[in-house]
């Protein structure tokens, strides 16, 4: 890697990380992209390629300002989150949670709860104005993006998860999607220790997010 490749790479702080995820998108309103899987001995440098897929965005492309309900997927770089799904937990180390018809992600962005995962057993129509179940096919495999927390800002945007895709063509309403046996490989791949990160952009952000995948 060169110089200026591990400086770049320290300013937007993936020298902190071991695995990168990078997700490149050709324009800001395509639904489509490709993922690859990068991985490092030592944090910051030494970078290999170690596996690619297609994968599918929002269905309103990307945008690096992303807001509730607009179908668009945020750009940027986001640390990834717990795994979780309605199935049994996959090999591996990252950790997973096995969801049910009780577990909710908030969408709603005037409920205290807005962009939190919260297991609840009441009514969920009664508590919140939206709201995902996370018990549902799609979420079969899945893990979290850690999008707008710490803090959350309301309106900002939620909800957004790696997760099964309906098919190549198909836009999310702004997560990023792909094959079943690539989010499975991805679940199984991830690991604690090396604190995964997911650069999302087009060719132009990435070279500053992510330039040696390029």
């Amino acid at each position: 890697m060169q110089e200026k490749e591990a400086a770049d790479m320290e300013v937007c702080g993936i020298v902190r990380t071991r695995q990168l995820l990078v997700v490149e998108a050709q324009d800001y309103v395509t639904t489509q992209a490709t993922l690859t899987m990068w991985e490092s001995g030592i944090a910051g440098a030494g970078w290999r390629l170690v596996g690619s897929a297609p994968a599918a965005i929002g269905r309103k492309g990307l945008s690096p300002l992303k807001r509730e309900g607009d179908g668009r997927t945020p750009a940027g770089r986001f640390r990834m989150g717990t795994g979780f799904g309605a199935e049994p937990s996959p090999t591996g180390k990252w950790p997973y949670r096995v969801v049910d018809d009780r577990d909710y992600w908030v969408d709603d962005p005037n409920s205290a709860d807005y962009n939190t995962w919260v297991r609840y057993e009441g009514d969920p129509s009664g508590r919140w104005k939206s709201f995902e179940r996370l018990a549902i096919p799609p979420y079969r495999k899945a893990a979290v993006i850690r999008f707008n927390e710490d803090p959350i800002v309301r309106g900002r945007g939620s909800a957004i998860f790696f997760h099964v895709w309906s098919g190549p063509e198909s836009g999310s309403a702004g997560c990023i999607t792909a094959a079943e046996e690539d989010v499975l490989r991805v679940l199984e791949w991830m690991t604690p220790d090396a604190e995964p990160v997911m650069a999302v952009g087009t060719r132009q952000e990435l070279l500053r997010l992510a330039p040696f995948a390029l």
